[in-house]
């Protein structure tokens, strides 16, 4: 999607936050205000685009027949994954994202604590202490910079990616 907003300034916010300056929320809050595209052609490009991890269909099938409670907590934006989740016969996930309203001045982006007031920051970490009261062990997913905290405190990581790296220097 980077391709809709090349003429502004997103590549200093995304060095901003992969710099620490910034938190995921505030980077995405920053850059998808940038775009000013409608809704129904960003979700037209991101159809056509779907490009998902090998195995996480059956991924998400296995823990649903083992009776494994699974959730998608993502610093990505509803105005995408959910139609992604569709698309691939799974519109039902228990999602939690950025949600976004769509206007003349750009993609506004909100992240909101399980108890529903708007956060700027430790979105995905918020949310693992949420899971963690149920009471249920955490199995965390997880590739880039914006899941480091939540992964340091799950039971079991699946990491790749960045994040990967970002373990194994910190020796986790």
């Amino acid at each position: 999607i980077r391709g809709w907003y090349e003429g502004g300034d997103w590549r200093k916010i995304d060095c901003d936050y992969l710099h620490g300056h910034l938190s995921v929320e505030q980077s995405n809050k920053l850059q998808f205000a940038l775009i000013k595209e409608p809704k129904e052609r960003l979700q037209a490009f991101v159809r056509q685009h779907i490009e998902l991890r090998a195995g996480f269909v059956e991924f998400v099938r296995y823990c649903q027949e083992s009776a494994i409670p699974f959730a998608i907590v993502s610093s990505g934006l509803d105005f995408y994954i959910e139609p992604v989740l569709a698309e691939i016969g799974m519109p039902d996930l228990e999602l939690h994202c950025g949600r976004t309203s769509f206007g003349k001045d750009g993609i506004d982006v909100s992240y909101y604590a399980p108890e529903g007031n708007i956060i700027n920051q430790g979105f995905k970490k918020r949310y693992l202490t949420w899971f963690k009261k149920r009471g249920t062990n955490i199995i965390y997913l997880g590739d880039g910079l914006s899941d480091l905290e939540a992964a340091r405190q799950a039971d079991y990581v699946f990491a790749t990616g960045h994040l990967l790296n970002l373990l194994n220097t910190q020796s986790i």
